[in-house]
């Protein structure tokens, strides 16, 4: 009966903070109905409920807005196209993101940001021997995929 009564002022009401009024007024329905006792004034109650959820999934939503966008400019490409070099940009990118996250971040900063060990070590908080195992075995890796690459493109 409350939701027949207030159901287009409640998501109007919603509709200031978050793009899905509903949802926000039907998680607070279900609330209402879950309460027990029930509320004394159960109208001002599902306001204060809607308000609260409606505010909840506008955050919900600009954390997911400012993730998509995160999303995308990830797969922007990593590198500048370079004319003089032989190195083909995408396919670096797509081995690079194919290694497991740590070795990726020592191949990065070693190669492009040209830290030494120490420092590297220092940075994903391990010890250098490990740091330039890692690095290693990385390197192995992407020389693996590479000749994978330069044989099927030979063929």
């Amino acid at each position: 009966m409350v939701c027949e009564a207030y159901g287009a002022a409640l998501a109007l009401y919603a509709r200031q903070w978050c793009i899905h009024p509903d949802d926000a007024l039907q998680e607070a329905l279900i609330e209402l109905f879950r309460q027990d006792p029930a509320p004394i004034d159960p109208v001002a109650w599902l306001f204060k409920a809607v308000r609260f959820r409606a505010i909840n999934l506008a955050r919900s939503e600009a954390r997911r807005a400012k993730h998509h966008q995160q999303i995308a400019e990830i797969n922007e490409s990593w590198f500048e196209t370079n004319p003089v070099s032989n190195l083909d940009c995408v396919e670096l990118q797509s081995m690079l993101t194919e290694l497991p996250q740590l070795e990726r971040e020592i191949v990065v900063a070693r190669i492009w940001g040209e830290m030494s060990f120490e420092q590297i070590a220092e940075l994903v908080e391990s010890n250098s021997s490990s740091v330039h195992r890692r690095y290693k075995g990385a390197l192995s890796m992407l020389q693996k995929k590479l000749n994978g690459t330069i044989k099927r493109l030979s063929e």
